[in-house]
């Protein structure tokens, strides 16, 4: 069997997540701040705690060692204890992939067809080079994110755990459970938010290709009825947040919207496969394998397939440039 080869493609850097305005465009309070901060630091941390020592490293103790403070402050924090803990790991990740991926596709010019093919490539690499990271937002062991992704908006109760904040040592001195004065801390808004925000990197990127380039798809009536059903909800809901985004997309058909959505499973799980080694057996190298997916995503929007990189390590992206002088 041949020994893998690096992943070619561009290297994403590590890049904050800036605050999110609060509705309205109002700004935010320092108290809204403080929240939005701590919760960030506790990602960070559990985030590095897994990358270090891996998931069943995390505990309340550990983490509240490296922030400095007790245990018992730290629920008022993640009510949800452990679990909570690792939603804000994912949600630390999935906010600096989501602001790396945009950088680099405002890098990559103004052709969509572009900027699709090469965030997939940048994905691809960034999951290759931070499988602990990967698995932390992909491979989630607690049994609510489910839930927690599904594009409802919004964040689903927590059954248990939720009256675990009243110890003693919180910055804010609430007594009602968390932060933000809900029972969960704010923790499960700012997954929802996390994974929302990491879906619409991608989302916005294909509606981009497909308002600029339509490519024949059959007429909705033709669909499966469970099929069409299933998606048009989505549809509606992708378009609306287009419109909310200046993305100028006239029409979207649900058969374009199911066009575009086998693509992006078939990237994604060609990389899910592949980060957590279960191509291996296909002889070490499956790049080959991820650009024929690629070609086919090229085919699905009318275009010729996209170009290889070349065998030779590529260009630095300017993404490069933040973690170098960290």
């Amino acid at each position: 069997m041949r020994a893998a080869t690096s992943p070619r493609g561009p290297r994403l850097s590590s890049s904050t997540h800036p605050a999110t305005p609060a509705p309205g465009g109002a700004r935010p309070s320092r108290r809204e701040l403080r929240r939005r901060e701590l919760l960030a630091d506790i990602g960070a941390a559990v985030r590095e705690l897994v990358v270090a020592e891996g998931q069943p490293a995390v505990t309340m103790a550990a983490v509240a060692a490296r922030l400095g403070v007790t245990a018992p402050a730290l629920y008022r924090y993640a009510p949800q204890g452990r679990t909570g803990l690792l939603d804000l790991g994912c949600a630390s990740v999935a906010h600096e992939v989501s602001a790396a991926l945009r950088d680099y596709r405002a890098s990559l010019g103004p052709d969509p067809l572009d900027q699709s093919v090469g965030i997939c490539r940048a994905f691809r690499r960034w999951s290759l080079e931070h499988r602990a990271e990967f698995a932390l937002l992909f491979a989630h062991p607690a049994d609510h994110l489910n839930q927690l992704t599904l594009r409802t908006g919004t964040p689903p109760g927590d059954a248990a755990g939720d009256t675990a904040g009243d110890a003693d040592g919180d910055a804010d001195g609430d007594a009602d459970g968390g932060p933000d004065g809900g029972p969960d801390g704010g923790v499960e808004a700012e997954v929802i938010e996390a994974v929302h925000d990491l879906a619409w990197v991608f989302e916005e990127t294909m509606l981009r290709l497909w308002a600029a380039r339509p490519f024949n798809v059959p007429a909705d009536e033709t669909l499966p009825a469970a099929l069409r059903t299933s998606l048009t909800g989505y549809r509606d809901e992708v378009l609306s947040r287009a419109r909310a985004a200046g993305v100028a997309v006239d029409s979207l058909p649900v058969a374009a919207i199911s066009a575009l959505l086998q693509c992006w499973v078939r990237v994604y799980g060609l990389i899910s496969m592949e980060t957590f080694g279960h191509l291996a057996h296909i002889g070490g190298d499956s790049e080959p394998l991820f650009e024929s997916v690629l070609d086919e995503l090229t085919r699905v929007a009318g275009a010729a397939p996209a170009p290889t990189p070349g065998a030779e390590a590529p260009p630095e992206s300017v993404l490069d440039a933040a973690s170098e002088n960290e």
